[in-house]
């Protein structure tokens, strides 16, 4: 078995990986580098894939482009853009199958059709528990596991040459406001049964404790709420247009009392797919994404701003975005005073993204609004849930993916404390690197 490290070992963001054994190859996920689709304002969808890869937005597939025949499946573990957003760029080059759960499947097709590329790969749509059967000697399982965003699932390939787990991304949350809680009887089983490797989530690893359950959240978000209907101003919520929970307590949260609009692109998209599958209630929702229709919204919504609830993309502090607009003066409704903004989210750690944040941030105060930040709970598992994985798995080898070589090295470092050792059983890779098991 060989683990080639495409995309997603260097940073957070970027991710792919190709499993290679005797008897055929299976990518797991194809994902943008979201700091670049940022710096181009949304544009990614006009570039060819050569002009894409260059950018340095997907990862650069090129090195397993003589064994094309040899890959057998592509899976999609979730539908975040760095795990799903470059196969509309990449997956045509391949003849074999995608499989991914019926949300993440939903949001791929959005993407393929604003991509204006025509995939002719087999979309295969697969439910937590199911197999799929790629070649003699390789079978995909799909694993539950609790994430922020529906439909998230741990593949697991399973071959002759030994099982691999692939676990990006995840949160452990035995309490989740949507879904399944995680199938830890399955996991610990393949534990039991015996797993060669195990690509493990870095991001959050250095954080001690166990990230919180998102029904907490919805505890917080209720409260907040509350207070800042009692300023009698315009409220703002901004939060990851993914995080399908979070925004169902929102709506619960704010229990009827005010109108509600969703407004930027992200968030259309991904709730119209959420909407299909019965995940959430739209009825009562005014969701508009288009600048004519955001701004005759926006312009209705600045004479009553006491009644209405504008949930908005621009949680990164994203110049495009629609909170940044509004902060900027660019809509007919502007950040004033007596405004209450949430960010019901977290900075995914990177410099742009700190850095976009902080100007955001100071713009509103400026313009006399309240910054509420970190009404939130990761969907990343923290220092105590990432040893839970090794100890349920009981992984031979460990890969850390999903972050920095910093962040990689903190899960190396909770790996030696359960017996492994550094470049024996734990490997700390980079892009374009292989490990040869």
């Amino acid at each position: 078995m060989k683990v080639r490290a495409i995309g997603g070992y260097n940073q957070v963001g970027k991710n792919m990986t190709a499993v290679e054994v005797e008897d055929g190859i299976v990518l797991i996920d194809m994902g943008y580098d979201m700091e670049e689709v940022v710096e181009e304002d949304n544009e990614i969808e006009e570039l060819n894939t050569k002009e894409t890869i260059e950018l340095g937005a997907i990862p650069d597939d090129s090195k397993i482009h003589d064994k094309k025949e040899k890959v057998k499946a592509i899976i999609i573990g979730h539908g975040h853009l760095d795990h799903v957003g470059a196969v509309p760029k990449l997956a045509g080059s391949y003849d074999c199958p995608i499989l991914a759960t019926p949300f993440t499947m939903s949001v791929l097709k959005r993407m393929v059709e604003q991509d204006k590329k025509n995939l002719n790969n087999k979309m295969i749509e697969m439910e937590p528990g199911d197999t799929y059967q790629a070649s003699d000697s390789i079978e995909i399982e799909f694993v539950n596991i609790t994430h922020s965003i529906p439909g998230a699932v741990m593949p697991v390939v399973h071959t002759d040459e030994g099982t691999l787990v692939y676990g990006l991304d995840n949160r452990l949350d035995d309490d989740p406001v949507l879904g399944e809680k995680p199938d830890y009887e399955r996991m610990r089983e393949l534990g039991e049964e015996g797993v060669k490797v195990f690509i493990g989530d870095s991001t959050r690893v250095d954080e001690p404790g166990r990230v919180m359950s998102e029904s907490i959240v919805e505890t917080e978000l209720k409260h907040t709420i509350d207070q800042a209907y009692q300023d009698n101003g315009g409220v703002f919520i901004t939060t990851f247009s993914s995080h399908i929970e979070r925004l169902t307590s929102i709506l619960k949260a704010n229990d009827g009392r005010r109108k509600v609009a969703l407004i930027g692109r992200s968030l259309k998209e991904y709730t119209n797919s959420a909407e299909e599958l019965g995940m959430i209630d739209l009825s009562d929702v005014e969701v508009v994404s288009y600048w004519n229709e955001t701004n005759e919204l926006l312009e209705e919504i600045s004479k009553e701003r006491d009644e209405w609830l504008v949930v908005c993309t621009g949680h990164q502090g994203e110049p495009g975005a629609a909170l940044t607009r509004m902060a900027k003066g660019e809509y007919p409704m502007e950040i004033q005073e007596g405004d209450n903004v949430i960010f019901s989210s977290s900075i995914i750690p990177s410099p742009l993204n700190r850095a976009s944040r902080y100007r955001l941030d100071k713009m509103i105060k400026r313009a006399g609004g309240r910054v509420i930040s970190e009404v939130h709970v990761s969907g990343h598992s923290k220092r105590e849930d990432c040893r839970d994985l090794l100890l349920m798995l009981k992984p031979e080898k460990l890969i850390p993916s999903h972050g920095s070589t910093e962040m990689a090295a903190h899960h190396a470092t909770l790996a030696r404390e359960e017996g492994y050792t550094l470049n024996e059983d734990v490997f700390i890779v980079e892009n374009g690197n292989t490990v040869d098991l």
